[in-house]
């Protein structure tokens, strides 16, 4: 194991494994408001099939989120693919959270390659509905802003649906500050409309 560069207890840029695995993240382990312990990692290759899974039960939770199950297509093979691609790139981290090795949550932090944006980033984050109000969307979130600070990032940016008032008050509590609206920005099977809205935290 050589770790190229040590930012604090929970992060680092770069490790390099035997085998050519690169990680980015060092997990962490964090205790749910009911008690039980999950950890937090970077996802990785060996996910995949567990991962397509957890998007096709996740959407389905939700109205507020930007698919239907039946919209989750790719193979095993293309989802391994896409985890390989997040995990060797310089500006995306991709990380889940998992208990007795179930995977329960998702979030993500992407920057732009363009220089005039690479101060921002954008952040988003899923959790299974049995698990809400647990605290483990507020700390996957606490997480990614702990990285675009190791990106030197002075900006993290989201988007939400409009009537997803259990996210807004949690990124309200965490700071984040409503810059934008884009009017029917998504409508459902049923015809319901919503707004985007779009929100930035100053770090």
């Amino acid at each position: 194991l050589i770790i190229i560069t040590v930012k604090n207890c929970n992060l680092i840029i770069t490790i390099l494994y035997k085998g050519g695995i690169n990680m980015k993240y060092i997990p962490v382990s964090f205790e749910m408001k009911d008690g039980r312990i999950c950890q937090i990692r970077e996802i990785q290759v060996k996910d995949a099939a567990e991962t397509i899974e957890y998007l096709k039960t996740v959407m389905g939770e939700s109205n507020f989120l930007y698919s239907y199950p039946e919209e989750i297509t790719l193979t095993v093979e293309q989802e391994q693919k896409m985890i390989k691609e997040f995990n060797e790139s310089e500006d995306i981290l991709m990380i889940i959270a998992e208990i007795d090795g179930r995977l329960i949550a998702s979030a993500q932090i992407s920057r732009s390659k363009k220089m005039k944006m690479r101060h921002r980033g954008n952040v988003a984050v899923t959790v299974l509905k049995e698990f809400w109000n647990l605290g483990i969307g507020k700390k996957m979130l606490l997480c990614l802003e702990d990285y675009a600070k190791e990106w030197s990032l002075t900006q993290i940016e989201l988007d939400y649906f409009s009537g997803n008032k259990r996210g807004q008050i949690l990124y309200e509590k965490l700071g984040f500050v409503k810059v934008g609206e884009i009017p029917d920005a998504f409508i459902l099977k049923d015809g319901t409309r919503y707004n985007n809205i779009t929100m930035v935290k100053s770090i």
